[in-house]
């Protein structure tokens, strides 16, 4: 257990390590039959970060892809109009007056690193599979871990699921694997161009 929090170190801010990181490769993904060849039409957009500036810019590129693609995308911090974490049942309240028909939600689950210090912070506890309803107050759960000393390259690994905005069923999930790397602008883009094709080439966008 005390090894499974070292790694998880910072998890529960680091969806802001994924600004500065450019390799990213789809480890898994699994679509629900159910919503395959029944893409969404609009779909809210919700980075689990409590960087405001990683927030907006991460939901803000996803609108734009969805808009490439005709689909209407909303960002969720433009709708539910605070910072951080809110109550579950705010959201949902909110995703309904959006008129949203699904809901994406991406949140970092782990930080394997090799090298250099990892300081002491408060991260996220993993959620296991299931519906929409408690998942967005899971994945804001937390524990305190001190800081650790550890060797070698670092990758971050995160995940995201799609959900049907009115019923909660998870209809995508995919986790994807990113190395670090100095290149903000091509690295944030060819990580959601990763997850993004993915949804589509499933066929749930």
């Amino acid at each position: 257990m005390k090894h499974r929090l070292a790694i998880l170190a910072g998890a529960f801010a680091a969806l802001a390590l994924l600004a500065s990181c450019a390799t990213s490769r789809l480890v898994t993904q699994q679509s629900n039959p159910d919503y395959v060849g029944k893409p969404f039409k609009s779909v809210m957009v919700v980075a689990v970060t409590k960087d405001e500036l990683v927030r907006r810019t991460f939901e803000d590129r996803m609108v734009v892809l969805l808009g490439q693609r005709g689909l209407k995308g909303i960002p969720a911090y433009a709708v539910v109009g605070t910072r951080g974490r809110i109550e579950e049942a705010d959201l949902r309240q909110a995703i309904a007056r959006s008129g949203a028909e699904g809901v994406v939600i991406t949140r970092v689950t782990r930080i394997d690193r090799s090298s250099g210090t990892v300081p002491g912070a408060t991260v996220g506890v993993g959620i296991g599979w299931g519906g929409f309803h408690d998942y967005y107050s899971g994945v804001w759960e937390t524990v305190s871990v001190p800081a650790q000393t550890v060797t070698g390259p670092s990758w971050t690994v995160s995940e995201t699921r799609l959900f049907d905005a009115k019923s909660g069923v998870l209809a995508w999930t995919g986790v994807v694997d990113t190395q670090e790397h100095d290149d903000l602008g091509a690295a944030l883009t060819q990580y959601m161009k990763v997850i993004f094709d993915a949804m589509v080439k499933d066929r749930v966008l």
